[in-house]
């Protein structure tokens, strides 16, 4: 029996981090997400995670996952370790929600003192499971 990949790369709250839209359309065959965050200036603030599970939800791989677009404003950082993905309800990974599983947690962090609009371009690419979006990020940085 073939093992499936799942992916999902989503925003979690914290202090000052919304998710307010998300679209898709089909760009050079990758998928395309639009996503919009509130975060402080200067300091280090996680965007999303993303991970690739088997259907026991057991660890399957870490998502390749790369800047298209760097941002104007600041940087942005993976680290691996433990995430806790909150996948739809109508997916097969549905069952794996809020579980600890290995992963990649994407981080932003704005140029010190700036304040305004950042955007930039994430490819995120699950190899077992030939799934590849782009996510379009735009950050509002406040002090």
């Amino acid at each position: 029996m073939k093992t499936k990949s799942w992916i999902y790369l989503g925003a979690f709250l914290s202090i000052g981090l919304m998710l307010s839209s998300c679209v898709s359309a089909p760009i050079g065959g990758a998928k395309q997400d639009q996503y919009s965050h509130r975060v402080i200036s200067g300091k280090k603030t996680a965007l999303g995670m993303a991970s690739s599970v088997k259907r026991d939800c057991t660890f399957n791989s870490y998502p390749y996952t790369a800047v298209v677009k760097q941002p104007s404003h600041g940087k942005v950082t993976f680290e691996h370790g433990t995430v806790h993905v909150k996948y739809d309800k109508d997916s097969d990974a549905y069952i794996c929600s809020g579980k600890p599983i290995e992963g990649t947690t994407i981080y932003y962090t704005s140029d010190p003192g700036f304040v305004g609009t950042d955007q930039f371009i994430l490819r995120v690419t699950v190899l077992y499971g030939s799934k590849v979006s782009d996510e379009n990020l735009t950050v509002k940085v406040v002090k």
